[in-house]
């Protein structure tokens, strides 16, 4: 560096040394906010907690998903916030709001929603006059306050809500439990266990308490679920049972799943129902799932697991093994779902899949083929399979988007039109927005260019 470059640095003038800093801060913010949008793509990518996508760990635990932890709890706090805006009325003073929510010459449907900021506030003052209220009022709009309490998260509304666990009028207690499953903790899931235990209470309630066992998700919420399961309740409860269970990470629920599945006693709708609920769980459950789609005897099972695959939208590398079962399915509907699964795929052999395809005979497991050469044809533009798609396929949608068909099949024939976006498929989209039915022609319409 020259010596008069030298004395310019750093810059003596007042406007310098200022340009100089502001540079400086809005080079930190940006790198800041690089280093954010870097660590969710990581975590979206290749998730810390999967351990066969994870790139680095242990690196990615302490470093990049504590970020994304951070900003997800903001982002939390933002929604939260603007959720319960409508029912904290911030322009009132509390001594305003304890006076509306008193005032007997209003009617309670108006005066009821005051009890979420009363609650939230949990002074005193607020629980005073909120019990005051609270305690006497008829049983439809203690159900009302008592959820709308428990939405709160305050943990000093369980006191007030404990005793409303055991109300006859059944409303009551549906809200209670739906407001204390919102509140959560292991005091609450003992007490929600207890219920779903109780065979003496009704299946709406028993349904009610597995859900909200599910809501809270701790080991002891899990343990609970796990345990009532086992002692056979009835279809209505255990399917609950099973979706409250499929919230959980698959590792620490994967033993009740496999033994509910291989017991013979379970009912074939009741499989269907498990394997159902691993749409929710981790993506950890892929490979049990895959195995259940390969190789169990119940087609009605095979098609579950096909679906619940389909759901794991993050799971994007199976699109192999996903053909290879529609290559080995005898079944037209699990080929469908396995169609289905394929959308979420990235890599997926048109070549592999369009002999398949061609030769289905039930039209909607043909439409669903469909579907997915067409999303191979708008990534693969100039192969094969996009000549046959516009020159075979294509003329066969428009056909059966216009013909009498089930509003479901002829939706989906226009999707598998705009998921090609090839010159004969848009010509097609505009063939159905002039001569379909008017769900149809919409659909067809916005998916063109200048819709």
């Amino acid at each position: 560096m020259s010596d008069r470059a030298r004395h310019r640095w750093p810059p003596k003038s007042l406007f310098g040394r200022l340009s100089l800093g502001l540079g400086g801060v809005a080079l930190l913010l940006l790198l800041g906010a690089s280093f954010v949008a870097f660590s969710v793509w990581i975590e979206n990518k290749f998730p810390s907690g999967d351990p066969k996508r994870a790139l680095f760990p242990a690196a990615q635990r302490l470093v990049t998903k504590p970020v994304v932890n951070a900003l997800s709890h903001r982002v939390e706090d933002y929604v939260r916030s603007k959720a319960e805006a409508p029912f904290m009325y911030s322009w009132l003073s509390l001594d305003e709001t304890i006076a509306r929510f008193l005032d007997q010459r209003v009617d309670l449907n108006q005066r009821r929603v005051y009890a979420y900021r009363l609650a939230r506030d949990g002074s005193p003052r607020a629980v005073e006059a909120l019990l005051k209220v609270f305690q006497s009022a008829p049983p439809e709009h203690k159900a009302f306050m008592a959820q709308l309490i428990g939405s709160t998260r305050n943990p000093a509304a369980k006191a007030w809500l404990w005793l409303l666990l055991d109300n006859p009028d059944q409303q009551v207690a549906l809200a209670t439990i739906r407001g204390l499953s919102a509140i959560g903790g292991d005091d609450v899931a003992s007490r929600i266990a207890g219920i779903l235990a109780d065979g003496q209470r009704t299946d709406k309630v028993r349904i009610e308490a597995a859900l909200g066992l599910g809501i809270i998700g701790t080991p002891t919420a899990e343990r609970a679920l796990v345990e009532a399961l086992g002692k056979t309740p009835s279809n209505d409860v255990a399917t609950q049972i099973l979706s409250s269970l499929g919230r959980f990470q698959f590792a620490s629920v994967s033993g009740a799943f496999e033994q509910y599945l291989s017991a013979p006693e379970t009912a074939p709708e009741m499989r269907s129902a498990a394997i159902e609920a691993l749409a929710n769980t981790s993506s950890d459950a892929i490979p049990f799932l895959l195995k259940l789609a390969e190789s169990d005897t119940d087609a009605e099972a095979r098609a579950s697991a096909a679906w619940a695959i389909s759901v794991h939208q993050g799971v994007k590398d199976q699109g192999a093994a996903l053909s290879s079962l529609v290559e080995r399915e005898t079944e037209a509907d699990v080929r469908r779902r396995l169609y289905e699964a394929l959308l979420i795929q990235d890599t997926v052999s048109a070549d592999q899949l369009l002999p398949i395809v061609e030769s289905e005979d039930d039209t909607a497991a043909r439409v669903a083929g469909f579907n997915i050469i067409g999303q191979v044809v708008r990534q693969q533009p100039a192969s094969e399979a996009a000549t046959t798609f516009d020159h075979q396929i294509v003329p066969e949608l428009v056909q059966i988007a216009t013909t009498p068909n089930s509003l479901n099949i002829q939706m989906r024939a226009v999707f598998a039109l705009r998921r090609a976006q090839t010159e004969a498929s848009q010509a097609a989209l505009m063939t159905i927005a002039t001569s379909a039915r008017p769900e149809v022609a919409t659909t067809a319409l916005n998916g063109l260019p200048s819709h």
